[in-house]
């Protein structure tokens, strides 16, 4: 059975990964910051992963980003 990614997960994914990148930063350095393992961080970045309102904390945490950053995206017209 295929199964597909969400589209906004991966719009999402795109987002974060831009915004890491943009402050120079790697997975590694994300995780180092937060509790989240750089496993999960890649699963977000691909947009396999559907994460948690407290994942999004540490996430934000570790970007160094307030957490609307991370929601300041389209994802109807993405």
């Amino acid at each position: 059975m295929l199964q597909f990614k969400d589209r906004r997960l991966v719009l999402f994914g795109i987002h974060i990964k831009n915004l890491r990148e943009a402050k120079g930063m790697t997975i590694s350095d994300v995780a180092e910051n937060t509790s989240l393992i750089k496993k999960d961080l890649l699963a977000i970045e691909e947009g396999s992963k559907n994460l948690g309102f407290t994942t999004m904390l540490e996430l934000a945490k570790g970007l160094g980003e307030h957490p609307s950053k991370l929601l300041d995206i389209d994802l109807e017209n993405g």
